[in-house]
């Protein structure tokens, strides 16, 4: 029974070991998706207006439509936070020793890397308008 593990971890209770943790590829992604989404969010938030010298609103430089920018920076926030999050719960997840909650952890972090893709499916099915 030594040789069992539940849900992608060993015993609980071991030691931390910083070195191990970041060589580890999962840590790696989630490192890059952190910072990807800093990116996004940086790009959208600061350079995603554009004002027009016969307007005084400015206005998002995606097909000129609002909601698109808004779209941007969420996702872009909603990846920041979850990307945190998720690699906290990596830091985290060795000192679970409850089943059930490795369980939920894991489960959770299935659950949100299915609803990415389906944010995207989606925005990309939308409607374009051409000015």
């Amino acid at each position: 029974m030594d040789g069992y593990q539940a849900y992608g971890a060993g015993k609980a209770g071991g030691a931390f070991d910083p070195a191990t943790f970041i060589r580890q590829p999962q840590t790696v992604v989630r490192i890059l998706c952190w910072l990807f989404s800093i990116v996004v969010l940086g790009c959208v938030a600061n350079e995603g207006y554009v004002n027009r010298p016969e307007e005084v609103e400015p206005y998002c430089i995606f097909n000129r439509n609002q909601n698109a920018c808004n779209y941007a920076i969420s996702m872009g926030t909603l990846g920041f936070l979850c990307s945190a999050t998720f690699l906290a719960v990596d830091i985290y997840f060795p000192q679970i020793s409850g089943v059930k909650d490795r369980k939920k952890a894991v489960m959770a972090d299935i659950g949100v890397s299915g609803e990415s893709p389906l944010f995207w499916s989606l925005w990309s099915l939308s409607v374009v308008k051409h000015a």
